[in-house]
């Protein structure tokens, strides 16, 4: 059974995920990340959720909206 989930999984296309996680969930992910950084007070942790905020916004093809609020 989890060899042919493992097979679909890797057949899945970024057409597929974009039916799966709907654009309010991938907004949501993406404003979480953002205001995660803005809140951050370590250096690690601004670190990494910028990077994370960074990584979520060109998964999901939202760096219009990465650039905006970076600046």
């Amino acid at each position: 059974m989890a060899k042919k989930f493992d097979i679909l999984y890797y057949m899945m296309t970024n057409a597929d995920l974009d039916r799966i996680i709907s654009p309010d969930l991938q907004m949501r992910r993406i404003k979480n990340a953002e205001n995660r950084c803005k809140n951050a007070q370590t250096d690690w942790g601004k670190d990494f959720w910028y990077k994370t905020f960074r990584a979520l916004c060109e998964k999901y093809d939202k760096m219009n909206y990465f650039r905006k609020a970076i600046h």
